[in-house]
């Protein structure tokens, strides 16, 4: 797992409860696959918190919506899980490129 992907870990565990162990092992794929297993009992049982979850990280609403137009959670997770962290490493780049200004 890049660095990047590893930044990423906190905000996923903090923002959906779910433990991801820090290891260099995970590829970016098993990340999205353990978040969408979550994901998948977050659509029946936890809606709400799920929907804050996404407005809290800021991924885009307009993809969001296109993503729950297919209207199956084990098609859904994994699209979700893909949006989530394409925006949680597209802020993860940012911080390090501020960070190194």
């Amino acid at each position: 797992m890049n660095e990047l992907a590893a930044d990423t870990l906190p905000v996923l565990e903090k923002q959906f409860g779910i433990s991801i162990p820090n290891t260099s092992a995970h590829t970016r794929e098993q990340i999205e696959t353990l978040l969408a297993e979550h994901l998948v009992y977050m659509l029946h049982y936890e809606m709400e918190k799920l929907l804050q979850a996404l407005y809290r990280i800021d991924v885009d609403e307009k993809k969001v919506k296109a993503v729950f137009a297919q209207n199956n959670p084990k098609v859904i997770a994994p699209a979700l899980a893909a949006l989530i962290m394409d925006r949680e490493l597209q802020k993860a780049q940012s911080r390090r490129d501020h960070k190194q200004n």
